[in-house]
């Protein structure tokens, strides 16, 4: 449901590297730094510079080109370019991972954190949350940060959510890879 200690700690280490060249090669945010953990962090700050990645993805290949990364990280951080920054209905919260639908391209994604589950990070499901899902080795990941529409949906609504999953879990399955 979540990444080993391992892998976090790659996640982590090639995310923070890479949001440190976006604010570096934008001036984003004054005293930034070089983090090495996403431990006290300011998350405002975070959310600019990620914005910031999002809207000019293409300063990943940049990155890739300057930076002195094993081959792994390489392939990691490459597969980055293949996010998908939309807002998903947070409908289950299923044994190996979370599902995400993506109603506009009826899409269920099956998404691990990265910490911990991700139910731990919202307070109810089903919850409507905006986020960018990016591959990580095998699996579906977020890029850490996920916003939350305190939205409460009544039981017609809740049972039209799950009558929608199904069918599109019969029609096209979970997706379990960006790859």
């Amino acid at each position: 449901m979540f990444l080993s200690v391992d892998d976090r700690k790659l996640f982590f280490k090639n995310w923070l590297q890479l949001l440190t060249y976006v604010n570096d090669k934008y001036s984003i945010i004054d005293n930034f730094g070089a983090p090495k953990s996403p431990v006290g962090i300011n998350t405002d700050d975070l959310l600019k510079i990620r914005e910031k990645l999002w809207d000019n993805n293409f300063v990943i290949n940049e990155y890739l080109e300057k930076a002195e990364l094993e081959d792994e990280e390489k392939n990691i951080v490459s597969s980055w370019n293949k996010f998908i920054y939309a807002k998903f209905l947070f409908i289950r919260s299923l044994k190996k991972y979370s599902v995400f639908v993506d109603f506009g391209e009826k899409k269920l994604y099956g998404v691990y954190g990265i910490s911990s589950p991700i139910i731990d990070l919202v307070p109810y499901i089903p919850v409507m949350v905006k986020t960018v899902l990016i591959p990580f080795k095998d699996k579906i990941i977020f890029d850490s940060l996920i916003g939350i529409d305190n939205v409460s949906f009544g039981g017609n609504m809740r049972r039209s959510f799950n009558e929608d999953y199904m069918e599109i879990k019969k029609e096209n399955g979970i997706i379990t890879t960006l790859e």
